[in-house]
């Protein structure tokens, strides 16, 4: 009876064995390989990245697509900006700061510039001053369309601007 006993033994801790080895090899996990970058997080083998960084491992600044010179228009609902003005837009990178950019010739002026903070890989929010001029608002890039919404206000004179361009 003895040998019986033995042998039902060594079947079950068999087949426990067999039965942990084909689970763990059914459920592997996707992330062991994968290396995000940036501080990205692995999920199911995939990468999310933080706002700023794109790529299948985090490894590309979002701003880069940004980093030209833009060719467009704004519009503004009044003040001394009503009307329609083209102009080109010119963005630059800050090297020591890989979510910002900066932003130059802002209301078709050389000194209107603004710092731009990446917030996904597709948008931005920017923010700005010149003398008593005071700028703030987003951008968005759609495609190969790039579109800004602002409000500015110089002095006691608020308005609100629409700049679409392309490259």
């Amino acid at each position: 009876m003895k040998p019986i006993r033995y042998v039902l033994l060594a079947a079950f801790l068999i087949m426990s064995v067999m039965s942990a080895l084909v689970y763990t090899s059914c459920h592997k996990d996707k992330c062991v390989d994968v290396a995000c970058k940036n501080l990205g997080s692995c999920y199911d083998g995939n990468c999310t990245c933080l706002p700023g960084y794109e790529g299948s491992r985090c490894d590309t600044l979002s701003r880069h697509k940004f980093i030209y010179t833009w060719n467009g228009a704004d519009s503004c609902t009044a003040g001394l900006r009503a009307g329609i003005y083209q102009y080109p837009l010119y963005f630059y990178a800050i090297p020591a700061k890989p979510l910002e950019m900066q932003m130059k010739h802002f209301l078709n002026n050389w000194d209107d510039s603004a710092t731009c903070t990446m917030q996904a890989t597709d948008s931005f929010t920017f923010s700005g001053n010149n003398n008593s001029t005071v700028y703030r608002g987003t951008g968005k890039l759609y495609h190969d369309t790039l579109k800004l919404v602002c409000h500015v206000d110089i002095d006691t004179v608020h308005f609100d601007c629409k700049w679409i361009g392309g490259r």
